[in-house]
């Protein structure tokens, strides 16, 4: 009998991205798996368009305060919309998954904007650099 593969990277604990550059990269990783959010490789089997955007909502708790109340409600207002559209489209066939790749790209451009005015200000970081995290 053969057995499933199981990732030696699989921990109980859910990863929360806790600087800007992890939810950068978190975005990258998610604009790969739409609209279905599915781990074809079946490594990742519980993760899913539910669990990807908790785990994003979860990350902008995280840095709220480098993000201010403003930005930090427009994330969540751009995630929700976003997680709507691909739920929406599944086998991307009506043009709803377009438009959420491109609510997943304003909330990039929103997390590289709180980026590069941490640079520019000198903002440090929680290991006292200057990286925009």
């Amino acid at each position: 009998m053969t057995q499933k593969f199981r990732s030696s990277l699989r921990t109980n604990e859910i990863y929360i991205p806790a600087t800007l550059s992890e939810i950068y990269d978190l975005l990258g990783s998610m604009m790969l798996h739409a609209p279905t959010f599915i781990d074809k490789t079946e490594r990742f089997p519980e993760r899913n368009i539910d669990s990807e955007f908790a785990i994003l909502t979860e990350s902008f708790g995280v840095v709220h305060k480098k993000l201010g109340e403003e930005r930090y409600l427009a994330l969540m207002d751009l995630a929700a919309r976003a997680k709507a559209l691909f739920a929406a489209d599944p086998e991307d066939t009506n043009g709803k998954t377009d438009q959420g790749y491109k609510l997943l790209h304003e909330i990039e451009d929103i997390i590289q904007s709180v980026r590069r005015r941490r640079v520019v200000t000198k903002q440090k970081d929680d290991e006292g650099e200057v990286t925009g995290d």
